[in-house]
C-alpha cells in the first residue's frame, strides 16, 4: 500500500500525540491517562498554535484518565482537532492476552461515545513494536472486531541514533495490510520520548532521581530538565527540519508521533510545533500536516 497525496500537495506529515502521563516520568513506573491539569493546558496550547496555521492535531488518548481529563478532549474536539483509542491502561497491543485486549479496546471505545459522543476509528499501539503485529492473527482480529479498520503500531527501533537511518523510515517503513485486511500505519522516525530521554539523556541518574521525587506533577516555566543534554531541543528541531526535507525531496508523507507531556517538560515556551509547522509553510511547495485518520484515507493499493 502507499499514501496517494492530494493533487498539488509535494508531501505530508501525519502528526499526532500520545495523550498519556507517560510511565517513564511516574514514580510508580505507570502510565495512565490522569492528565495533570498544567499538560492539559499545554495540550490547548498546542492546538491554538496549530489552529493559527489552519492544520488539525490528532491525540491518541489512554482511557482510563477520562473523567479526569473530559474537558480537555471535548474542548480539543470542539475546536475541531481529533481523538482517537490508545487503549485503557496502556497495553500493548502485541500481548499475549487477547481477551484483555479486546476488553480494553471495547471499555475505551465506550467511554469516549459516552463521556465525548466520538467514536474512534484509528488505534494506536502503546510503545510501538518492531514487527507490529505480523505474528499476532488473534490480536489483529481483536482490533477489527472493535471497529478498527487502521492500526498505527509499528516502529522500526534499530536505528541505534543513526540519523541516515531515522530519516529512511519514512520511506522505507511504509503502511501495508496484514492478512485479516487490518491496514498497519507504521511511526516512523524518532519519538520525541527516544530524543529527550534516550538519546539526549547524558545524567540517567538524575533521570531517576526526579522521576521518583518529582514525577507526574507540574513543572515551572523556564524549568530545565537536569537529565538533558544543553541545546537538544535545538537540536530537536534541526531533526524534524531534516525530517521534513527528507519527505520533502523523496515525495513522502511522514508519519511522526509526539506526546504533550514530553514537549511540555522539554519545550515549556512550546515552540517546536510552531517551529514545524512555520517551516512546512516556508517551502515552495504545499508541504499537507494532516492527521492519521487523513492519511489512512488517502491510501491506496500498490
Amino acid at each position: 500500500m502507499r499514501f496517494q497525496l492530494p493533487e498539488g500537495v509535494r508531501c505530508g506529515i501525519a502528526l499526532s500525540y500520545d495523550l498519556e502521563m507517560c510511565a517513564g516520568y511516574q514514580p510508580d513506573g505507570v502510565n495512565h491517562g490522569r492528565i495533570i491539569p498544567e499538560v492539559q493546558k499545554y495540550t490547548l496550547d498546542l492546538c491554538a498554535v496549530a489552529e493559527e496555521y489552519g492544520a488539525q492535531l490528532h491525540f491518541f488518548f489512554v482511557g482510563n484518565g477520562i473523567e479526569h481529563t473530559r474537558d480537555c478532549l471535548k474542548e480539543t474536539l470542539r475546536r475541531g482537532h481529533v481523538v482517537d483509542n490508545h487503549t485503557y491502561a496502556h497495553l500493548a497491543l502485541t500481548t499475549d492476552d487477547v481477551a484483555k485486549l479486546n476488553e480494553e479496546l471495547a471499555l475505551t471505545n465506550r467511554l469516549l461515545e459516552e463521556h465525548l459522543g466520538w467514536k474512534s476509528t484509528v488505534l494506536r499501539g502503546p510503545g510501538g513494536y518492531q514487527n507490529g503485529l505480523d505474528e499476532k492473527l488473534e490480536n489483529q482480529k481483536a482490533v477489527l472486531k472493535n471497529g478498527f479498520r487502521w492500526v498505527s503500531g509499528r516502529h522500526d527501533g534499530t536505528h541505534r541514533g543513526d540519523m541516515a537511518h531515522i530519516l529512511r523510515t519514512a520511506e522505507e517503513n511504509g503502511p501495508y495490510a496484514y492478512p485479516t485486511g487490518l491496514v498497519e500505519i507504521p511511526i516512523q522516525g524518532l519519538t520525541d520520548r527516544t530524543f529527550f530521554d534516550t538519546l539526549k539523556n547524558v545524567a540517567p541518574e538524575k533521570y531517576q532521581e526526579w522521576r521518583k521525587a518529582e514525577g507526574g506533577r507540574p513543572v515551572a516555566s523556564g524549568w530545565k530538565a537536569p537529565w538533558t543534554a544543553p541545546g537538544a531541543l535545538e537540536e530537536w528541531m534541526a531533526y524534524l527540519r531534516r525530517s521534513v526535507d527528507y519527505a520533502y525531496e523523496h515525495r513522502l508523507l511522514w508519519v511522526p508521533v509526539w506526546h504533550p507531556t514530553t514537549h511540555y517538560l522539554h519545550d515549556r515556551e512550546n515552540v517546536a510545533l510552531r517551529y514545524l509547522l512555520e517551516y512546512c509553510r516556508s517551502r515552495p511547495e504545499k508541504v499537507w500536516v494532516c492527521t492519521v485518520r487523513d492519511a489512512a484515507e488517502m491510501l491506496v493499493e500498490g
